[in-house]
């Protein structure tokens, strides 16, 4: 698994584990508020603990401003307006739970998945107005059907028959369709095609793009649908759309992290982290730079894309390279690695390992011609269309001494190694005298 995918992986345990942590204080809350009852701090937070999800949605907000990331900043909003509206039902609005569960998924799925990450204040209005607008329509349509006596159908039958008829009857079947439970109770069927819908796609996108903040979405996502759905809605809504807050607020930290420090090609940690890391080596480490041979001949023979393909495939075996070594990308095509408590003579056996790795490890280069194969003619001639290339490494090594006391200066060492390296040959592992 490399390390994207791993990555990814940690970003969708992580909702669980918070989910499973809420359910569990759900479980616990009647006894857990029998204890704290009669202290009157405890008394006090009781009541202000219905806005917690408010507070959470209002931080995710401000990091969706501070960001320019207009597709946090709404979906914050949408779960603040799903948690308002649900929070205020009563006898004659007992459409709206099952209004948001099919709303709720649709609007995360196209929020999360906005082109345009710059805030707007035009086009963050309208989307918002647009999301007040499915609420009041769809409930417009069930609250008719659920009260065809009231006054105001009275008057529209009487004012407008045909338009009564007709708005009377697409009324009752929307309000069909949201009034048709499937397996759980107060759960449409709609919805729950609504909820698979959006979790298949986020989790599709997440595959195909590593982005943190579409795990975030859908833990989130599944967080509020569980409180939309529980039969109690205190604690539970309470709980779970809190949660939902905690959720995005991690994995919005979780990305912010990512693009300081991670490098988005590779999935290897960047400059930055390595700087972090030199300044807590101790005495005794060692600094290889590594080089990949010829890069700049093989981006202009085969193209930059091909390029970024070689660089996935070095750092990908470079991320399991032996010896307790951290590994990073320095920039370019260029790579290191430390092995901290190892001497240069000590971390050599690991980069000629590794090294070696590369060298056997044939790059096939997809040729133009397959772009233009179909179903009759994939297959054939299919090493016209493929091309193997040979990728190599040159790496220098360097170690802490008396005379290179300072990170820095064992880093340049090893850079001035790997050049020397290079004009020795290439595809070769040599170590500072």
């Amino acid at each position: 698994m490399n390390i994207s995918s791993k990555r990814s992986l940690y970003a969708l345990v992580l909702p669980a584990i918070f989910i499973i942590c809420a359910s569990l204080l759900i479980w616990k809350w009647d006894s857990l508020i029998e204890n704290v009852k009669d202290i009157n701090e405890f008394s006090a937070l009781l009541v202000i603990l219905p806005m917690v999800p408010y507070i959470l949605f209002s931080i995710l907000t401000i990091l969706g401003l501070r960001t320019n990331n207009i597709g946090l900043i709404l979906i914050s909003l949408s779960y603040a307006v799903s948690y308002f509206a649900v929070n205020i039902v009563d006898i004659n609005l007992s459409s709206i739970p099952k209004i948001v569960l099919f709303i709720l998924p649709l609007n995360i799925i196209l929020f999360s998945n906005l082109k345009k990450r710059r805030f707007n204040s035009k086009t963050g209005t309208a989307y918002f107005f647009i999301m007040i607008f499915q609420i009041i329509i769809i409930w417009f349509f069930c609250y008719i059907a659920d009260n065809p006596d009231s006054r105001f159908v009275f008057d529209l039958n009487k004012e407008f028959p045909k338009v009564g008829h007709k708005l009377l009857l697409h009324s009752k079947f929307f309000f069909k369709i949201f009034n048709y439970d499937l397996i759980f109770d107060n759960i449409p069927f709609i919805s729950i095609l609504s909820l698979f819908t959006a979790l298949l796609i986020l989790t599709v996108n997440l595959v195909n793009n590593k982005n943190i903040h579409l795990a975030g979405a859908a833990g989130s996502l599944i967080s509020a649908f569980i409180g939309i759905s529980s039969s109690s809605i205190q604690p539970a809504m309470m709980i779970y759309f809190s949660t939902a807050g905690l959720i995005l607020i991690v994995t919005t930290i979780e990305a912010s992290f990512s693009m300081a420090y991670i490098d988005e090609l590779t999935g290897l940690a960047g400059r930055r982290s390595l700087s972090e890391t030199m300044i807590n080596l101790g005495k005794n480490y060692s600094i290889a730079m590594i080089d990949i041979d010829h890069f700049k001949k093989f981006n202009d023979t085969y193209g930059h894309k091909t390029g970024d393909q070689v660089l996935k495939m070095v750092a990908a075996k470079l991320a399991d390279i032996s010896g307790n070594a951290k590994t990073y990308r320095f920039g370019g095509e260029e790579f290191t690695a430390i092995f901290p408590g190892k001497n240069a003579y000590e971390a050599e056996p690991y980069l000629e390992e590794f090294r070696m790795n590369i060298e056997s490890t044939p790059f096939v280069v997809r040729g133009k011609g397959r772009k233009g194969s179909n179903s009759e003619n994939r297959g054939k001639n299919s090493s016209s269309n493929h091309k193997t290339a040979k990728v190599t490494v040159s790496i220098g090594v360097a170690s802490y001494s008396k005379k290179i006391a300072k990170p820095e200066k064992v880093l340049k060492a090893a850079d001035k190694v790997l050049y020397k390296a290079k004009h020795a040959g290439r595809n070769k592992v040599l170590l500072q005298k």
